[in-house]
């Protein structure tokens, strides 16, 4: 009885685990979604976006000459900020993948807790207990569920294609190599990364 009580607190704590990385990864989706919308107003020159993030730092910083701010919008190196939300959506969309690997895993493990736990306690077959999180989820997988994890991936993959490729064009245009070289190697990691996060995302 104390191992049957054992392997179900152990499944219980795991669960638990999972589901806190599950709502930090929506959180991280979320995070990587704004900052990348943000990104790629900034690298279409929209208008209000640049006087927009000088006041946000302005704000941040504590300036609040608005001389000083009119100065800080014309000189702002709007480029070099551009390269750094490029590290930044590196960050995030590697951040995203590994959350998203680790609760695949967990889910299989506890699927396979549930087994062992319906063989320790002697359940009949027929028996929906201890089955959430495997056969019975997997049975139960509606079509909706499935269209809105593809939607998920389909407006991020669709940012970022603008973002990142509007930023490559803007740094050949301005022939800064070097800045096009690092930006060229953070885009093909970017898109590396999403594009594994979307196959464990969609996965069955």
């Amino acid at each position: 009885m104390q191992n049957q009580e054992l392997l179900v607190e152990h499944y219980h704590k795991t669960y638990d685990l999972t589901f806190s990385v599950w709502e930090s990864r929506n959180q991280s989706l979320l995070i990587l979604l704004a900052v990348v919308g943000f990104s790629t107003l900034l690298t279409f020159n929209v208008s209000e976006a640049q006087p927009l993030l000088v006041d946000i730092i302005a704000k941040l910083c504590g300036i609040a000459s608005d001389n000083r701010i009119k100065e800080l919008k014309k000189s702002f190196p709007y480029s070099v900020i551009q390269s750094i939300f490029i590290i930044v959506v590196f960050y995030l969309t590697i951040n995203l993948y590994h959350k998203t690997c680790f609760i695949r895993r967990s889910y299989q493990y506890l699927s396979g807790l549930e087994t062992d736990i319906r063989s320790a306690l002697n359940l009949p077959t027929g028996s929906v207990s201890f089955t959430r999180e495997g056969d019975f989820y997997n049975n139960h997988r509606t079509f909706s569920s499935i269209m809105t994890g593809l939607s998920y991936v389909l407006i991020l993959g669709a940012l970022l294609v603008s973002f990142l490729g509007m930023r490559l064009l803007n740094d050949l245009h301005a022939q800064d190599y070097f800045i096009l070289i690092t930006d060229t190697c953070l885009t093909l990691g970017i898109l590396y990364f999403f594009s594994i996060y979307a196959h464990a995302s969609l996965k069955k």
